[in-house]
Formats: structure tokens, sequence, C-alpha cells
């Protein structure tokens, strides 16, 4: 008896809410910009273990209003020299495999962006992949 009485509670309950799927949506005015840089040849800082490493690159267009209010999505560019086409593949970037799982990702502060690498076992080879190339930061405030 408890049980249908707690089963018609919970439908009473669950049907007397509604789900409009919608939220609600400042808008600001918000302006995209889109910068291009280029990844440092060496990372600013590497641990001993060789399992982090991490570079920062200065962007001023970054201000306190940013930081407060916007977002910054970041893309590296992947070229190749067969006849695979090249592209922007976003950060985070992951790659798992049982040997060395590593991962790159981005953070920001005013006036800099951060981009850090971890690692099972060491960010050599994904630094060496990375550095160099470009690095496409949409801001978007």
């Amino acid at each position: 008896m408890k049980n249908i009485f707690y089963v018609i509670s919970m439908s009473l309950l669950i049907s007397g809410c509604s789900f409009t799927g919608t939220s609600d949506v400042i808008n600001n005015g918000s302006v995209n910009e889109i910068i291009t840089l280029k990844v440092p040849s060496e990372p600013d800082t590497i641990s001993d273990d060789k399992q982090y490493a991490n570079f920062e690159i200065e962007v001023p267009q970054i201000t306190q209003d940013v930081y407060d209010y916007g977002s910054i999505n970041a893309y590296i560019e992947r070229t190749y020299e067969d006849e695979r086409p090249d592209r922007w593949s976003q950060l985070p970037q992951v790659f798992i495999n049982s040997e060395n799982s590593t991962s790159a990702y981005i953070s920001f502060g005013v006036g800099f962006i951060r981009v850090s690498m971890q690692s099972k076992g060491t960010v050599e080879e994904l630094f060496e992949m990375l550095k160099e190339r470009n690095l496409k930061v949409v801001i978007v405030n």
C-alpha cells in the first residue's frame, strides 16, 4: 500500500511540473574576435618527470570584461603533406592509448592564454606535434 501511495504521489508531482525547453538568453551585443598566434618552440614549464608542461602567450585582447563575461575557444592548425585536408582541431585535444595517454587544454586570464599538457608518460611527443603551429583563438564577448 505504501508503494502505491508513493507511485501516485510521484506521478502527481511530476505531472504538475512543466518543462518548456527554453532558457533565459542574455543579449549583450556579443562580438567575436579571432586571433591567430604561433605556438612557441619550447614550453615555458616542464616538470621533472615530463608528465606536465605548459606555455603562455600574451593576448592583450583578453580584457577584464572578457575574463568576467566572455569565453575563449582555441583551435590548433593541422596540416599534412599527403592528400588529407588541412583543418583546425579544437582544444582540448585528448589522445588516449594504453601506453601514453596525453591531453592539451587551454585556460585564460586577463591578457594571456595558457596551454597545458598532461600525460600518463611524457608530454614531449605531444608538444613536438604542437610546437610552432598556428593557434586560432576565438574571443566571444
